[in-house]
């Protein structure tokens, strides 16, 4: 029973200690931190365009906020993503887009976001 309590006094003690020393800790740069995110893979679903006009390729969240594109996934699925989604209108409602799904990999370059899509899972006027 006593050697219970103090092992129990002995993790809080320990807990409490690391708490402590974490929250003190000094911040991590931000430059420091987007190298961690960097090339960090992830599975996306939106919208895209592809803009003929600039050859360019935009990708819309859920939230509709825009990142550049780079394509990743192979000459078919790039000139497939140019034929279906080709909008070089300024303007274009968010329901005209293509919709698309895949995964990729995130990549900061300065303080810019870009999706690379590195392979197409849906691809839908």
């Amino acid at each position: 029973m006593i050697l219970g309590n103090l092992i129990s006094k002995s993790i809080i003690l320990a807990a409490f200690s690391f708490y402590t020393y974490s929250a003190q800790a000094d911040p991590i740069p931000l430059s420091d931190y987007l190298e961690t995110m960097d090339l960090t893979e992830v599975s996306f679903s939106g919208r895209i365009k592809y803009d003929s006009s600039e050859d360019s390729f935009t990708f819309y969240d859920e939230n509709r906020e825009p990142f550049g594109v780079t394509i990743d996934a192979g000459r078919a699925a790039r000139e497939q993503i140019e034929t279906k989604c080709d909008n070089p209108s300024f303007f274009v409602s968010y329901d005209d887009l293509c919709s698309i799904s895949g995964s990729g990999t995130v990549e900061i370059r300065g303080s810019r976001i870009y999706l690379s899509i590195e392979a197409v899972k849906t691809l839908t006027k």
